[in-house]
């Protein structure tokens, strides 16, 4: 079960002049017929609900290492619709945790970088068309108070044994059209896709034990005496195993209640870029990855579009409305214009809302809850490559199988209870003022442009 990601914003359009509040991924894409809601009663041997980057994993190993058995993949929504298409298209080999043991940090990374792995096996074997780019990421300083925080997230990398390259301004013109950025770092293990094309790829390259359902959330679930029983709007579905892989939405099945805070993020995507707006629509596709938690990522892709991903709002349920969106698009185009000020009033085509769950200590909920019942859920802001590697791992736990990954996976934490739901609220919009404060500092640093000297010897 996934949960609605933009709410009723959606294929809607906004009620004066400006982008289409729809996800830009997704529309840019032709349709594609849809594999049909479940309906009627069915019977399987295993069932996986969530058809994100876990359930797809969790889904294609069980095929694999049970080609006789029969499979249903469950999707509350179209494919690539909901958060697994909503994120900037990073795959990560890796990423910071807030005060995370070296040994937890080492863990997740490895699980990050066989994430990372299974997909390009993926892809590579199947031969997915999904702009597939294994560029890397960027982390970029405009001079002054910035300098020291690149120097922090050099040195985080430095600390996990991840290779790093410091690029001057020369460079960092040269790669991203901005004549602001002072200097930066450049790490090559990073992966970029268009992610709704990988979930779609991923999906339509599943063994043919595997049968998908779309548009078929689950509303309940019963354990029963052969196995469990799972309801939709149009179907009743029985199975031997079930596997829990839909993230946000896993608590309204039952699990992981108290232990999960929704926080809406925010992105937005030009129309392609012309020669008249400048050296970035002469740039080559690149990914920029923000030094503050709600700075600016930036995406420059195949098709020559800029998104802008920024910012986060504690919303209900983690779901984004109108004037949430409204608001964000100003802090987009603010921040647009800083990196490059020649697209002052580009303006935007597309602007979304997706849902990041969040846990208190990062920690994904990962097990086998009752016999036959597993789950893997929880992304915690980078679930491409790390939701990849649990929906994997889920199924090599399922079948008994053991390995150096499986017992990473068993030794990270499980999710903390939060404070009652208005103590947790009140943290969340804190945290996000501060992080909203800082990013406001560093934009007034340039805003007078160029740096004095004393910003410039800084950078």
């Amino acid at each position: 079960m996934q949960p609605r990601s933009a709410a009723s914003l959606h294929d809607s359009r906004s009620s004066s002049k400006g982008p289409r509040f729809a996800c830009g991924w997704y529309e840019t894409l032709p349709d594609v017929s849809a594999a049909g809601p479940a309906e009627g009663d069915l019977c399987f041997d295993m069932a996986v609900v969530g058809a994100g980057f876990t359930g797809l994993a969790c889904a294609r190993r069980l095929a694999e290492l049970h080609p006789e058995a029969s499979i249903a993949l469950i999707e509350a929504e179209r494919l690539g619709a909901a958060n697994s298409g909503r994120n900037s298209g990073f795959l990560l080999d890796i990423s910071f945790y807030e005060d995370a043991t070296s040994a937890v940090q080492a863990a997740k990374t490895r699980l990050q970088e066989a994430g990372l792995a299974e997909l390009a096996r993926v892809v590579h074997e199947q031969v997915i068309a999904c702009d597939w780019r294994p560029w890397g990421n960027l982390y970029g300083a405009m001079g002054g108070g910035d300098a020291a925080l690149l120097d922090g997230m050099a040195e985080r990398y430095r600390a996990c044994g991840k290779a790093l390259e410091p690029w001057p301004v020369e460079r960092m013109v040269e790669v991203t059209g901005s004549q602001r950025l002072r200097r930066g770092i450049f790490h090559p293990g990073t992966v970029l896709v268009q992610p709704v094309k990988l979930i779609r790829g991923l999906a339509a390259t599943l063994p043919s034990n595997v049968t998908l359902f779309e548009d078929s959330p689950v509303t309940a679930l019963a354990s029963v005496a052969d196995g469990y029983r799972l309801r939709t709007a149009r179907s009743s579905i029985a199975v031997e195993q079930l596997f829990l892989c839909a993230n946000g939405g896993t608590p309204a099945l039952g699990h992981g209640k108290h232990r999960l805070l929704k926080v809406a993020t925010f992105a937005a995507m030009t129309a392609p870029l012309e020669l008249s707006d400048g050296p970035l629509a002469e740039a080559d596709p690149f990914g920029l990855l923000p030094l503050v938690p709600g700075g600016a990522t930036l995406r420059l892709t195949d098709d020559h579009r800029l998104i802008v991903r920024q910012g986060a709002a504690f919303v209900r349920d983690g779901q984004p409305g109108e004037t949430e969106l409204r608001r964000f698009l100003e802090e987009a185009a603010r921040s647009m214009a800083l990196y490059w000020p020649e697209l002052t009033g580009r303006g935007f085509d597309y602007a979304w809302g997706g849902v990041m769950s969040l846990t208190r200590n990062n920690a994904q909920l990962f097990g086998e809850l009752s016999p036959g019942l597993f789950v893997a859920s929880f992304c915690n802001g980078a679930g491409n490559t790390s939701g990849t590697a649990a929906g994997k791992l889920l199924a090599e736990l399922a079948a008994g199988e053991c390995s150096d990954l499986l017992t990473d996976q068993m030794s990270l934490p499980q999710p903390t209870r939060l404070p009652p739901d208005f103590l947790s609220g009140l943290v969340v919009r804190r945290r996000i003022a501060q992080a909203k404060r800082r990013l406001n500092q560093l934009y007034a640093a340039v805003d007078n442009w160029p740096p004095n000297e004393e910003g410039s010897r800084q950078a």
